[in-house]
């Protein structure tokens, strides 16, 4: 299980990095004018910004869930303002309306449910949740609360908050080694979930490659899209590598649904199954990974 929570973190943080580059660029055939040779190697990072938003606000959950033992939503709120307001880099319009009412003093939940509107049910809540899946891995009831909870401080809409669940839920199936993870949450979901959830994570088991919903104008980084695409690999996927570069070179929301599938993937192959050389390019980032064990560390006690 720590191999695979470790590939889970460092698939995160891959993902994220190796789409950045070609978030903006909307279209495959963009990105192909744009990297003619192909995106396969991490870009570095500016100077004083080691991590775009979905890598930050990960990390900075999962701290918060490591040092104060359990969530707490006021402290992991203000770990999130405080990095909004010293970088801030990549982060979404609806988590920035959110964490600027919360840095105004609004209680973390009210903000979450005062930024929804026709743009939130974005992907901005399902790109960090990973954490929860390994702090509470043992107690599925919990990883299911807390998962929305994370969600509904910046994200109320129940396709958000549900997502994130969903995400978790998957995570929890790879950590234990159930690559087959579909059923279990689908039934998870059945009766609580949005239907366009449940319709999306229904299709996977059987949708072809070419349906996903990678680059559709007007959609991207919608978050029954990212669910979709990411449990797609998570199942059909080959390998991880495979799996990132292509999400990569696909247009859409490029760098969170590279961060989502590269999670999933993580959990399911382990550590070992992320190539050298993104290791390596990851540089002193790669020594954040060591943060999930203490996660694992802490369900394991907790039960």
């Amino acid at each position: 299980m720590l191999t695979r929570a470790r590939g889970a973190v460092l698939g995160l943080l891959i993902g994220n990095q190796l789409g950045v580059p070609t978030e903006h660029l909307g279209t495959a055939e963009a990105i192909r004018a744009a990297f003619p040779q192909g995106v396969r190697d991490l870009a570095p990072p500016p100077r004083e910004s080691p991590f775009d938003d979905d890598a930050a606000m990960t990390l900075l959950l999962a701290e918060s869930l490591v040092e104060k033992g359990d969530f707490d939503a006021q402290d992991v709120a203000q770990r999130w303002v405080k990095w909004m307001k010293m970088d801030g880099r990549g982060i979404g319009f609806t988590t920035l309306c959110a964490l600027r009412l919360i840095e105004r003093g609004t209680e973390p939940f009210e903000a979450g449910r005062l930024a929804i509107g026709p743009r939130s049910a974005s992907n901005g809540a399902v790109m960090r949740c990973i954490p929860v899946a390994l702090r509470y891995h043992d107690n599925l009831d919990k990883l299911v609360r807390v998962s929305t909870q994370q969600a509904a401080i910046t994200h109320a809409d129940e396709r958000c908050t549900w997502g994130a669940a969903a995400v978790n839920i998957a995570a929890r199936e790879l950590l234990h080694g159930n690559r087959y993870f579909l059923e279990e949450v689908l039934h998870r979901l059945e009766g609580a979930a949005p239907r366009a959830l449940i319709e999306a994570i229904g299709r996977v088991a059987w949708e072809e490659q070419g349906d996903l919903p990678l680059a559709i104008r007007g959609k991207a980084g919608y978050v029954v899209h990212c669910v979709e695409i990411a449990f797609w690999w998570a199942l059909h996927g080959p390998s991880l590598e495979e799996t990132l570069i292509f999400l990569a070179e696909a247009g859409g929301d490029t760098d969170t649904n590279a961060a989502v599938a590269g999670a999933l993937l993580g959990a399911r192959d382990g550590e070992t199954g992320i190539p050298p050389r993104w290791l390596d390019q990851l540089g002193s980032a790669r020594s954040v990974a060591g943060i999930a064990e203490r996660l694992v560390a802490a369900g394991c006690a907790a039960t």
